[in-house]
This record gives C-alpha cells, sequence and structure tokens, in this order.
C-alpha cells in the first residue's frame, strides 16, 4: 500500500490528469469578443493542466485584417479562473517576430483582455497560464 491508496482524488481534477497521465497538451477553441475582424480570421487554441495552473495558447490567422482594443477586446480562457488575483500572458505576432504586449487575466469572469493592436492582417499568438 502507498500513501495514496485512500486518498479520493477528484476525477476532473489537474492533480488527476497529471498523474493518470492525460495532461497533454489538447486542443480547444477560444471565443474572441471585441475584435474587429475583416474577412474570416482562423481561431484555434490548445492547453494544458500541470498541477493547479492552466497553460493555454491562441493563434489568430486574419482573413484580412484583425484589430482590437485594450480593456474591451479579450477571449475565453480553456477553464474557469479558481484562484489568485489573474495570470500572466502575453500576444505577439508571428509574423514579424515583434511582442505587442502584456494580457490580463480577469480572475473575476475568466477571460483574457487582450492589447491595442491596429488593424494587420499579420498572425498573432497569445500564450500565458493562470491557476485553477
Amino acid at each position: 500500500m502507498n500513501a495514496f491508496d485512500d486518498i479520493e482524488i477528484d476525477k476532473k481534477s489537474a492533480a488527476y490528469e497529471e498523474l493518470v497521465g492525460l495532461d497533454a497538451w489538447r486542443e480547444w477553441t477560444p471565443t474572441r469578443t471585441g475584435w474587429t475582424d475583416t474577412g474570416t480570421p482562423t481561431v484555434s487554441g490548445r492547453l494544458k493542466f500541470l498541477s493547479r495552473l492552466c497553460f493555454f495558447e491562441i493563434k489568430v490567422v486574419p482573413g484580412t485584417n484583425i484589430a482590437t482594443t485594450a480593456g474591451t477586446s479579450y477571449t475565453s480562457l480553456p477553464v474557469p479562473v479558481k484562484g489568485g488575483i489573474g495570470g500572466m500572458a502575453t500576444m505577439m505576432n508571428v509574423t514579424t517576430n515583434v511582442a505587442v504586449g502584456n494580457c490580463v487575466i480577469d480572475a473575476t469572469n475568466s477571460r483574457c483582455y487582450v492589447p491595442t493592436q491596429v488593424a494587420s492582417g499579420n498572425t498573432f499568438a497569445i500564450c500565458g497560464w493562470y491557476e485553477v
């Protein structure tokens, strides 16, 4: 018998997924609000749990152009924030390899607010983490 035989582990928890090897990256489709799109963008995401942290990546390939406004443009997060006051995320221009700026993980509504980005046809990525 080991120390964990008599401990009940929530099967929906990050700890359980890590314990049984389900903590690999998996796909997820984020939603975006307050973004200005010209054309139809392709939006994809992936997430991974490590202990009580959720790591996520979002890729946005514009149809023609995308633009964002700090404080009102945001993306959904893969699972609700369950602790702390937020997390950390950054947005980058993948086409030009230039950082756009820091994002704000809002623990009260489980959103990732992105920085201002003028209309651009470049591909963007958002990467970050937060507590679950």
